[in-house]
């Protein structure tokens, strides 16, 4: 083997790198001081789970728990409520110790009745008020004074009025006629005459089965119209319920004028009402005198 044979052998050296710069040189440092053997410090609680409610204090110091707040509320309300029901049971215990008290007695005299049967004797016709309405109206009509005539348009001083006839005796009758046929109108009696300068009329309007209602709704309506159509200020009527008369101050009429009063009063079932038309002013007294002869007779 030849020597150059052996050179191109072997390998080269690695190129060996030459820093930029050369590296700084750490000045030595002081020798520290001797430190503290080390205490073993207590070993930490573990975190609390995230659904624990315990609050917790930020300002207690390292390493010290505080007690959760509210316990002391819940011990208190647990006292209490125990006793609560000690209490009750406490009662309950003297209480079921104790004798009853015994109730009075029930029994009461009972009521006695006479084993005879009494008979109350009826009324005779003239004082029993219903016999009496249920009869002729006509008869019960205040009588006219002696001397006078029957008013022009009637045959006679009294007569019988069907609820045609009496619709007929209002300014607007078809109205007049169906609201009497909704109030059961049963039927009506007049008394008119003739006296001088004074024309009197009378109605005594009767309503059916005893309906009271309708009749004291007849005189209310009739005297809502009263002051209006008379000029006069309403008087009441002694001894009834509602009950007024209005004199009449009002002058009516165009060519032959005249003055108008009125009056109405209930009796039962009956509707009362009064007319009085003169050449001269109506006083309330006329009137009364009237309304109250009539309602006499009923």
């Amino acid at each position: 083997m030849t020597t150059e044979a052996s050179d191109a052998a072997a390998p080269e050296p690695a190129p060996v790198a030459i820093p930029d710069k050369p590296e700084a040189v750490a000045a030595p440092t002081a020798p520290t001081a001797p430190q503290s053997p080390v205490e073993p410090t207590a070993p930490t609680e573990p975190d609390a789970p995230a659904y624990a409610h315990a609050p917790t204090d930020t300002d207690a110091p390292s390493g010290v728990r505080r007690r959760p707040r509210g316990r002391t509320a819940l011990i208190m309300a647990a006292a209490v409520v125990l006793g609560v029901l000690g209490g009750g049971g406490a009662g309950y215990a003297v209480q079921a110790a104790r004798k009853p008290t015994p109730l009075p007695s029930l029994a009461v005299a009972q009521p006695k009745y006479s084993a005879k049967r009494v008979a109350i004797p009826a009324l005779p016709a003239a004082q029993d008020d219903q016999v009496r309405t249920d009869g002729d109206l006509t008869k019960l009509l205040v009588p006219a004074p002696a001397g006078v005539k029957a008013n022009p348009d009637r045959d006679a001083i009294d007569n019988w009025l069907d609820l045609a006839d009496f619709a007929e005796t209002f300014v607007k009758p078809g109205v007049a006629f169906s609201h009497q046929a909704e109030q059961r109108f049963r039927r009506a009696a007049e008394a008119g005459w003739d006296k001088g300068p004074e024309s009197t009329t009378v109605f005594l309007v009767q309503y059916a089965d005893g309906d009271t209602d309708a009749a004291r709704s007849e005189m209310s309506d009739q005297e809502s119209y009263g002051h209006d159509a008379t000029g006069g200020t309403a008087v009441d009527v002694p001894h009834t319920i509602g009950g007024e008369v209005f004199p009449g101050q009002k002058k009516l009429g165009g060519s032959d004028p005249y003055y108008e009063g009125r009056g109405y009063a209930q009796h039962g079932d009956i509707s009362v009402e009064i007319f009085v038309d003169s050449a001269h002013p109506v006083s309330a007294k006329t009137l009364l005198t009237l309304l109250q002869s009539q309602l006499e007779r009923l």
